[in-house]
């Protein structure tokens, strides 16, 4: 019964395809996403790669702003990139690129490896 337990304990299920894995297991074997429980408590939900096109391709209008729920500063960027001359979407990309670029929770916007 305890070796049941014991399995129980060290096992659950994959988010994305329901694949039994290791709780340790960082990347699910089957799927490769990123296991949630390996995530960081500080970790947003919002996605990394659409935050980092949005920035990238939307940057004049403070898209990954409004994105990530920080819609005053989008409507300041919005308002004001041309006299900034992209020096704040720069700094954004930096930070996005970084894992450093936070969302209005305060959590880090993060790939999920």
């Amino acid at each position: 019964m305890s070796d049941v337990r014991a399995k129980l304990d060290s096992e659950m299920f994959c988010a994305s395809c329901g694949e039994v894995i290791k709780k340790q297991a960082e990347i699910c074997p089957k799927c490769g996403v990123r296991n949630q429980a390996c995530m960081p408590e500080n970790a947003s939900e919002k996605d990394w790669l659409t935050t980092l096109l949005l920035n990238v391709f939307l940057c004049y209008v403070g898209a990954h702003r409004f994105y990530v729920g920080k819609i005053g500063t989008g409507v300041l960027m919005l308002l004001f990139w041309w006299a900034t001359l992209g020096i704040w979407n720069l700094v954004d990309l930096i930070m996005i690129i970084c894992e450093k670029f936070k969302d209005k929770e305060g959590k880090l916007v993060m790939r999920k490896r």
